[in-house]
């Protein structure tokens, strides 16, 4: 073999060592460390994490109202989108266009898996009590209905004779005419306090006034004469009652009927006079466009009582009974427009009127029977 043969062949087998190496050194690190790769995850948690994250279904059955009632539907759905937000509870609701619409819709909830399920409106009162006497293992939330005694179900009341009777006082001193009306959608016991407190608070007013300022709607001693529009939601009911009252001589009106009663307020702003006591919500900021109408609300927090058992639910810390809503817990209110001027003398005296109320010094009738 030539010398120059031997060092060609030399440097061809220093080269071929050299690549095998470089093979060996690349594909090493790959071979060793892809199963550690796809092990990383650890395969038995992926489940746990998913079944923990499942979101707890609360299922909402409205009246006939609806959904855009500016009232109490969609203050108990304000209550459940909280519920939403702070809890990330899965919500949703059904909409009742009529009684027949109840049981159907509470038992399309209970199907769907819900485990709160919340039921609006005393004309659902026998068919929810039925639904929660019928399923034990799922929770209940009524608006409108109390007093079942039931470990599955959260009723609610409110004291709205109380801001009512401050409604009635304040109104009967801010009248003109004197003369003052109140109507409803379909009377019930959970609307008549509403009319209670509204009458005798104008009573009391006329008790220290020595006026003789009058209501037309209703009369505390007959609830059953109540005037009612028959629907919560024919705006055009609102526009003949109230257009009726105000031909009557009627300035200031308390509408127990939601979104019915803004057709009030439409009437009073064409005729550029009268008031409107707005219900449920602050109705400065539900209705807006009627802001020169609205002398004040009389508000009926139930989307407190809403989240409070969405709350309870979600941290197991449920308990059967009744959410009541009083002046003294804000849960119903007086709330005052300030575009429309009260002389600060009458909120004074509303002021005291609310103080007593609260310590017991005034205590509203109670309710007569609806015959």
């Amino acid at each position: 073999m030539s010398k120059k043969l031997f060092v060609v062949l030399s440097v061809l087998l220093v080269a071929a060592m050299a690549l095998t190496a470089c093979a060996k050194a690349t594909v090493a690190p790959v071979a060793t460390e892809a199963p550690m790769a796809t092990e990383a995850p650890v395969a038995t948690e992926a489940p746990v994490a998913t079944e923990a994250a499942a979101p707890v279904k609360v299922c909402m059955v409205t009246d006939s109202g609806g959904l855009g009632d500016k009232s109490f539907n969609d203050l108990t759905w304000s209550g459940v989108e909280r519920g939403v937000a702070d809890f990330g509870v899965d919500g949703s609701y059904l909409t009742s266009t009529q009684p027949t619409d109840f049981a159907p819709n509470l038992q399309a909830c209970k199907d769907a898996g819900a485990k709160l399920i919340i039921c609006v409106g005393f004309m659902m009162t026998d068919d929810c009590k039925a639904a929660a006497e019928a399923n034990p293992d799922v929770y209940y939330a009524g608006v409108d209905m109390a007093g079942f005694d039931l470990a599955n179900f959260r009723g609610v009341t409110a004291k709205m004779e109380q801001s009512s009777y401050l409604a009635g006082y304040l109104s009967a001193g801010m009248t003109k005419t004197g003369k003052l009306g109140w109507y409803v959608g379909i009377m019930g016991p959970a609307v008549q306090i509403f009319g209670d407190g509204w009458y005798y608070g104008m009573e009391k007013y006329n008790e220290v006034h020595g006026t003789k300022v009058i209501n037309i709607g209703y009369d505390a001693n007959k609830p059953g004469e109540a005037t009612q529009t028959g629907s919560w939601i024919d705006a055009d009911k609102g526009r003949s009652v109230g257009t009726s009252m105000m031909d009557e001589g009627v300035d200031i009106i308390l509408p127990v009927n939601g979104g019915v009663g803004a057709a009030t307020a439409a009437v009073m702003q064409e005729r550029g006079s009268g008031y409107i006591i707005g219900v449920d919500q602050d109705w400065t900021k539900t209705y807006p466009d009627y802001v020169n109408q609205i002398l004040a609300s009389v508000t009926k927090s139930v989307d407190v009582h809403i989240y409070d058992a969405i709350d309870r639910v979600v941290n197991g810390t449920w308990e059967g009974g009744d959410y009541v809503l009083t002046l003294e817990n804000g849960g119903t209110q007086l709330t005052y427009n300030d575009a429309i001027a009260v002389p600060d003398d009458l909120k004074v005296e509303v002021a005291d009127l609310q103080a007593k109320i609260i310590s017991g010094e005034i205590v509203i009738p109670a309710p007569v029977p609806i015959q």
